[in-house]
């Protein structure tokens, strides 16, 4: 008996043994939400997994990661944003301590970020769940570009 003909027999076991007798969401249709997609072909095995309170470690710790990179994009936005009213008004000089700590934010939270990845790579169940890791460098490099000569002038 190969593999999968041994995960369906406990499945067909384990259902007429009540197992999955109420469980939450019993009897409902599965809702499908963007971020389960992490699980690619086995969504619908990973929705039952969580409906039972039962997802892979590593599959939330995706969740994770989507969660991190929008906050990664949050401070890029407010980067950007306070870049363009100094360049705007000319103000350098009162925003560059923002402008700075923004940068500081993004780097602190861009290599959380980089870490968060390469664990999840390591636990994922295969090459193709893993996730290429941020290149943190190259993305400071950008954010410094933004800013560019006139901030340096002012600093």
């Amino acid at each position: 008996m190969g593999y999968l003909e041994a995960v369906e027999a406990r499945i067909r076991d384990a259902l007429a043994a009540g197992q999955f007798s109420g469980l939450p969401g019993e009897g409902k249709p599965l809702e499908f939400y963007p971020g389960e997609s992490l699980a690619g072909d086995n969504w619908i095995g990973f929705k039952i997994l969580q409906n039972g309170g039962l997802v892979p470690e590593w599959l939330s710790a995706g969740r994770d990661i989507e969660r991190a990179q929008e906050r990664l994009a949050a401070i890029d936005r407010r980067h950007a944003d306070l870049v363009d009213v100094a360049r705007r008004t000319g103000a350098w000089s009162g925003t560059w301590l923002a402008i700075r700590g923004l940068r500081d934010q993004y780097e602190i939270h861009a290599r959380e970020l980089r870490k968060m990845q390469e664990k999840f790579n390591w636990d994922a169940p295969g090459r193709l769940s893993q996730r290429p890791p941020i290149w943190v460098e190259y993305h400071l490099e950008r954010l410094d570009a933004r800013v560019s000569s006139p901030l340096v002038a002012a600093g």
